[in-house]
């Protein structure tokens, strides 16, 4: 005989098992359900799948594939799916047992079980590897179409079911007392489950609760027993069956404590003369409504005197102690449960229990037990919360175990999920009042960033235990450094302020790593705290001197921040010692850095009010500074230039200063020559600064360095690569000296008049290209500054530069700037075009006088004498283009036609300067007026002047002028406005927004004189007016 048996054959024979198993198991489950008599549409559907499962798997049964006999997730999948049919079988078995009441009344539990097991069968038919099966398609389409069904069904009660359900509930809670209710309901529900309702049906359901109520008395099961004794009690209200003394005495203990008025149990019982009991205050209604006899035996009483009860009052008492105690071991018991249902309704009634302190102490081993159900989301999570909060309050003991237990890390979990309740906040608030405890709270990761967060939340309950937690954690230097780096600075800042100086220290230095926004930077704002930080800079630990200067460095970037360090006097002294005396170079940079900050966030009128900023500008610390830039190396020259550049915008005092040091200012055009970037950079910046807006212009040295310098500042805006440079040497050639004939001179012979018009002509196409906010502003820096430069070529006293632009043909890419251009840019392309325009109607004045005074004053006329043989002698004039082109100017005729002239209307440029008036906030309107003004100049051609401002809507926009301009424009609007209205007729829309303006401005001092002729020139006030 042969004995050599395969390992694949034995694998084989187990799979073979195990389908066959299966397959009873399905038919089991299918003849189960056939009897079921409640709900049985929905048990007769899943019946339906079941018997499909089975022949399905006496199908799969047949696929004998040696690829798939020892497939290790078959045989899981087929183990899984016995254990589930069986565990189905068993629940319809003893549903089928139990009384019809308790089926009723359990119904809803067992279809919801049953839903889940079909579905639990699909998943795990669905796990079964079938594409490893040689079977046929229709039994594969037969599987899913099982699979399906499984997880779609649904198991329902009936709506008649449900509302019997309901009247069963109602009838327990009142203790069913009412027999023809209690008769009604009987019939209902021996109809539901096809029952007769009459004394034998109500015998046998007795005799099933019983049994059963003495099945979960053993079982502990203390509130499913006491729902079978409600039921026992319902049936027994029937009569239709007699109740034997002892189940009187066991089944209704609690009769003689309810009372017969109000149905509730008695708080305050009260016997009244016949004998009878009743809660006082529905006795005394009954009395006070009239009635003398007492409301159970209708006996008229003698007397409505009430008697308190004592004796039923202490049988409540101890019956109350009783149950309580009863629901409280019920739910100890519970709380160890492996059944969820039953866990769930043991913490449901321990976190009630639990107000009593008299329990706390007898749960205190459960707490391993209550910290597992934080783990859990199918848990009453709440109540567990509830329950450890009370135990946290009972003992340290408590408070111990249930760290020990792992709870902060599991509180800490639901705050990440955003849930948040007051009493696991409450939890933390108790263990963190013992020191070690707050310190393992403190290191729970997250936990602080998390506690934080908590002090916006909606509940004021969370937010107030929130801030009460960080409060006890508040004594540790690293939580505190943590709840900042959250955002929460007010525990840092009184720690800071309260701690040492090694503390302060550590402190500083975590300042420098963390992310402060506007929010939190407020918490900041502590005078105590910046003093401090402050003096910490005098420390002789160098570590602490860099922590402390790296911190306010960072602070100081935030200008609430700004003004704090300036009120302590400490700052600004102690950042020079460092910047102008120590010998280490990184912290003389640094501090140098700070200055700079400081003074660029000031304010004008800071100068006047901080002692600091005043010893910063002062003649002796901006002569050290100038020395110590002259003589460091080119990284720290530059740091001192800046700190001179942002001192020179802020003070006027100093910009003095740096213009009167000669050697200094010498030094700086010196330095446009070397071979260091950054240092020609920040000197062409401090040039610039101290020569803007000043009278005397740029403080240039003397010769041969002068003629020197502004070679080399033609150069740079020539041929330097760099933006910024550019802008910063034109915005210099635009303040050079406007007196001095030698800077004429070299400018004529340079090349920056073509790189101005370079400039002009490229950047007003190009601004689009720039493509961040830095680089557009740089662009639009540069073409503000060339045309200020511009501004010193077209002046009418230059003809020598003003013919040199005449030969650029300059001006289309003018008139586009005056579109497209910055504010300041058309302001300062309007300067250009007044200049241009006055020269040539000056000219054109002269050129064409034909009526000349009988005695004229030539000493008077000599300098415009002079001047017209100047503008008579240009050639190749801007507006050459203009000559090629023949047709007449409406308001010069052909006396503008001439290459020797520019014409305001030939350059197309009149409806622009019109819209440019629109800007009334800033000078560029102002600047347009004059503009406009040098077309009125001439009185011969005035009315055709002011025609071609009206025809270009110039009168609108005028009165915007009027309206919304400022003091010193609407004074040149008003004279414009007056000579277009000698020559034109203002229509009437125009006429009645003029009035109204014109009238509004009669109340400004400076212009109601000027204002008042022109509304007596259009006939609304008399010549006889006060106004004159």
């Amino acid at each position: 005989m042969d004995f050599d048996i395969g390992i694949q054959d034995v694998a084989l024979a187990v799979q073979q098992e195990l389908w066959n198993k299966v397959a009873f198991g399905a038919m089991d489950l299918a003849n189960e359900i056939k009897d079921v008599t409640l709900e049985n549409d929905s048990f007769r559907e899943f019946s339906k799948y079941i018997s499909e499962l089975n022949l399905l798997i006496q199908a799969l049964n047949n696929c004998k594939i040696e690829a798939t006999t020892c497939s290790q997730g078959t045989r899981a999948a087929l183990e899984t799916l016995n254990s589930q049919l069986r565990n189905a079988c068993n629940l319809i078995k003893d549903y089928k047992c139990w009384s019809r009441l308790r089926l009723l009344l359990n119904s809803h539990s067992v279809l919801s079980r049953m839903q889940d097991i079909a579905k639990e069968i699909a998943e795990t038919l669905s796990s079964l590897q079938l594409a490893n099966l040689d079977v046929a398609l229709n039994v594969k389409s037969k599987t899913d179409q099982i699979i399906n069904n499984l997880r779609s069904m649904e198991f329902r009660s009936a709506a008649a079911t449900e509302t019997i359900v309901s009247d069963i509930e109602k009838s327990m809670t009142q203790n069913g007392r009412n027999r023809e209710h209690a008769i009604k309901l009987l019939q209902k529900i021996a109809e539901t489950t096809g029952a007769t309702a009459n004394a034998s049906l109500v015998r046998n359901e007795l005799a099933l609760l019983k049994q059963e109520k003495e099945e979960m008395e053993a079982q502990k099961k203390q509130a499913e027993a006491l729902q079978l004794s409600q039921l026992i009690q319902l049936l027994y209200s029937t009569e239709l069956v007699t109740t034997p003394r002892e189940d009187e005495i066991r089944m209704y203990p609690i009769d003689s404590f309810m009372c017969p008025l109000c149905d509730k149990m008695m708080t305050d019982p009260v016997a009244i003369a016949c004998g009878h009991s009743f809660e006082r205050n529905a006795i005394q209604e009954h009395f006070d409504k009239g009635q003398s006899t007492c409301p159970t035996c209708k006996q008229e009483l003698p007397t409505l005197e009430l008697t308190a009860n004592l004796s039923v009052r202490s049988s409540i008492e101890q019956w109350k102690q009783r149950d309580t105690e009863l629901k409280f071991q019920t739910a100890v018991s519970g709380i160890t449960s492996d059944d969820h249902s039953i866990l769930n309704e043991a913490l449901e009634d321990m976190q009630v229990l639990m107000e009593m302190p008299r329990h706390r102490a007898k749960v205190a081993g459960l707490i391993p037990n209550l910290v597992e159900v934080l783990k859990d989301t199918r848990l009453n999570t709440k109540a567990a919360l509830k329950c450890l909060h009370y135990l946290s309050n009972n003992s340290d003991e408590n408070k111990e175990a249930i760290v020990e237990a792992g709870a902060i890390h599991c509180i800490v979990k639901q705050f990440y999920k955003g849930e948040a309740e007051p009493d696991a906040v409450g939890i933390l608030l108790e263990l963190s009042v013992r020191e070690t405890l707050a310190e393992k709270i403190g290191n729970a990761k997250d936990c602080i960033p998390l506690l934080v967060s908590l002090l916006q939340n909606n509940n004021s309950d969370v937010s107030q235990k929130a801030q009460k937690v960080l409060q006890n954690l508040s004594s540790n230097t690293d939580f505190v450094v943590k709840m900042a780096e959250a955002g929460q600075f007010k525990p840092f800042v009184a720690r800071f302020n309260q701690g040492p100086r090694e503390t302060r220290c550590s402190m500083a230095a975590a300042v420098i790593k963390m992310q402060i926004n506007g929010n939190s930077i407020s918490d900041l704002e502590n005078k105590q705290f910046i003093h401090n930080l402050v003096q910490m800079l005098s420390s002789s630990t160098p570590a602490c001197v860099s922590a402390c200067l790296q911190s306010i460095k960072k602070l100081s970037a935030y200008p609430n921040m700004v003004k704090q360090f300036l009120e302590d006097p400490a700052t600004i002294p102690s950042l020079c010692l460092i910047s102008f005396v120590r010998p280490e170079p990184q912290w003389r940079q640094e501090a140098t850095k700070i200055l700079t900050s400081l003074v660029k966030s000031s304010q004008l009128y800071d100068f006047q009010t901080y002692q600091g900023l005043k010893e910063l500008e002062s003649q002796h610390n901006v002569s050290l500074v100038l020395q110590i830039a002259a003589t460091s190396d080119p990284q720290t020259k530059v740091h001192f230039l800046q700190l001179l550049v942002e001192l020179s915008y802020k003070s006027e005092t100093a910009r003095n200063l740096v213009r009167s040091d000669e050697d200094a200012v010498a030094r700086l055009f010196t330095s446009l020559n070397g071979e260091q970037p950054e240092v020609r950079q920040v000197a062409m910046r401090l040039i610039y600064c101290i020569s803007e807006g000043h009278p005397a212009g740029v403080p240039l040295p003397p010769s041969p360095a002068k003629e020197f310098a502004i070679k080399t500042l033609a150069a740079i805006l020539t041929s330097s690569p760099e933006i910024q440079e550019r802008s910063t040497a034109a915005g210099i050639i635009s303040q050079l000296p406007t007196d001095d004939i030698m800077v004429d001179e070299i400018l004529h012979k340079s090349e920056a008049l073509k790189a101005i018009h370079e400039v002009i002509c490229a950047m007003d196409d190009e601004l689009s290209r720039f493509k961040t906010p830095n680089d557009l502003s740089e662009a639009e820096s540069l073409l503000e500054n060339a045309l200020a430069a511009l501004l010193r070529y077209t002046e009418p006293t230059k003809p020598e530069l003003q013919r040199q632009v005449g030969k650029l043909e300059l001006y289309p890419s003018l008139v586009r700037v005056l579109s497209r251009g910055s504010s300041l840019a058309k302001e300062r392309t309007a300067m250009a075009l007044t200049h241009l325009s006055q020269s040539t109607t000056l000219s054109l004045s002269f050129a064409n006088a034909t009526i000349m005074p009988k005695h004229p004053n030539n000493n008077s006329l000599l300098p415009l004498l002079q001047l017209s043989r100047l503008f008579t002698n240009m050639s190749n004039w801007c507006c050459s283009a203009s000559a090629r082109d023949q047709s007449l100017c409406p308001v010069h005729g052909g006396a503008c036609s001439s290459r020797h002239t520019f014409c305001l209307v030939k350059a197309d440029a009149v409806r622009p300067l019109l819209q440019t008036l629109s800007e009334t906030q800033s000078g560029a309107a102002e600047a347009a007026l004059m503009a406009l003004d040098t077309l009125l100049m001439d009185h011969r051609t005035l009315p055709h002047a002011a025609a071609a401002i009206v025809e270009g809507q110039g009168m609108a926009a005028i009165l915007q002028v009027l309206e919304k301009g400022s003091s010193s424009a609407k004074d040149k609007a008003l004279d414009i406005f007056q000579k277009i209205l000698n020559h034109t007729q203002i229509t009437d829309p125009l006429s009645q927004r003029s009035e109204r303006i014109l009238i509004q401005l009669l109340q400004d001092d400076t212009l109601k004189k000027k204002t008042a002729l022109v509304l007596r020139q259009m006939n609304l006030i008399p010549d006889q007016s006060s106004y004159f």
